[in-house]
């Protein structure tokens, strides 16, 4: 050295690391210039964009004082992206959080079988156990206040957090702490499973009425449905209340299947490309002819209201409750490389008189009324007397 100094130990990481950045940026800008070379990315804009993500991140590494996690840095950058285009149905999903949306879609999760919620105490509190689950097995039940997970205590941690360090356990035996009603500390075994949560519900009401909740419209939905209408008729059901309130919707084909159950031969469903190109669902001449009533709400939307529009412009169903959302868009969603995924919108829907719900603000029931007292149904009660 010409001063006869020796450089430090920090300088010389800062050399490694600014060599190895350099390398980087280098590697990854010929990657790119080779891809867009060849017509990979379709444009130079394409390149340029990733130019300047590195740059950005460059200089996050050289000049911020702090540890910056770039894991969180891309999902960040990723989910502003996305969420820049407007399009509220379209969204960025982070590995983990693309791993939970495929089992959802599947009517399955990974866990226990418990509902938690954070009480007034900061507690997480068990509200409800599922029959036959792992947490119902161990002796788990309602009002118990979960502690630790695994040996690790979930005091100052988010609801969320505690979620997923369940799901993480998924196909292993853990440890779980809990407080149960009665003050008692107990530390019971389980195992978290993936769990089949059935979208469908139903009962036989009084006047031979039957009653079926659909929560949803994702995998199972529409066989699970129409096994309960056949059970029901089997046990004398006349007519029907299909309860979609707060359903948010689901799979196109589960929708499809359904109402090619219910409706005669006709147009059921009209899906509209970028382009402009229409592609219709129709159903046979095969129906259920039962009188029926349908309950929505404002949390009713996509597949789930679509479903309400089509009964209700076959004039096949009296529709009761509150206008619904008006989500008449499509996504699909595309993995990347790291397993993360872009949900994005691609197409337009219409019903089958060819109205973008969108547009038109959702459905108007043919009854309005509104939920008045959480006690008493009274929406139901009004669907009840419609069928009358």
């Amino acid at each position: 050295m010409k001063n006869g100094k020796r450089p430090s130990f920090d300088n010389k990481i800062k050399l490694a690391h600014l060599i190895i950045a350099c390398l980087a940026v280098a590697v990854v800008t010929a990657v790119l210039t080779y891809v867009a070379a060849i017509g990979g990315f379709g444009s130079k804009q394409y390149l340029d964009d990733a130019r300047r993500y590195i740059e950005i991140e460059k200089i996050i590494d050289d000049n911020y004082i702090g540890d910056a996690d770039y894991n969180e840095l891309y999902n960040a950058a990723a989910a502003a992206m996305v969420k820049s285009i407007g399009d509220k149905w379209s969204y960025f999903m982070s590995a983990e959080e693309y791993e939970a949306y495929k089992l959802s879609t599947s009517n399955e999760y990974s866990g226990i079988g418990v509902s938690v919620k954070l009480n007034d105490d900061g507690e997480f509190e068990i509200f409800a156990v599922e029959e036959s689950s792992p947490a119902e097995n161990a002796g788990i039940v309602a009002g118990d206040i979960i502690t630790a997970v695994d040996g690790e205590e979930v005091k100052g941690m988010s609801l969320e957090d505690v979620s997923l360090l369940i799901r993480s356990k998924v196909n292993k035996d853990f440890d779980m702490s809990v407080i149960d009603g009665n003050g008692d500390a107990k530390t019971v075994t389980l195992a978290c499973e993936i769990i089949y949560k059935n979208p469908v519900s139903s009962r036989l009401l009084d006047g031979n009425i039957g009653y079926i909740r659909i929560s949803n419209f994702e995998a199972g939905s529409s066989e699970n449905t129409i096994k309960a209408i056949e059970q029901l008729i089997a046990m004398g059901a006349k007519s029907f209340v299909f309860d979609v309130r707060d359903n948010p919707g689901g799979l196109l084909s589960e929708l499809v299947d359904l109402l090619d159950y219910i409706l005669p031969d006709g147009d059921l469903f009209i899906s509209v490309d970028k382009e402009g190109h229409e592609t219709v669902q129709t159903s046979d001449k095969v129906s259920l002819k039962n009188k029926m009533v349908v309950l929505v709400n404002g949390n009713t939307y996509s597949a789930a209201e679509f479903f309400a529009a089509a009964l209700q412009e076959y004039n096949w169903a009296t529709i009761v409750g509150e206008q619904t959302t008006g989500k008449a868009r499509s996504q699909i969603t595309l993995e990347l490389s790291d397993g993360s995924a872009v949900h994005i919108s691609t197409h337009k829907y219409l019903t089958p008189n060819r109205i973008d719900l969108s547009e038109a603000g959702g459905v108007t029931p043919d009854i309005s009324v509104a939920m008045d007292d959480e006690k008493t149904d009274n929406q139901l009660d009004t669907a009840i007397n419609a069928l009358g």
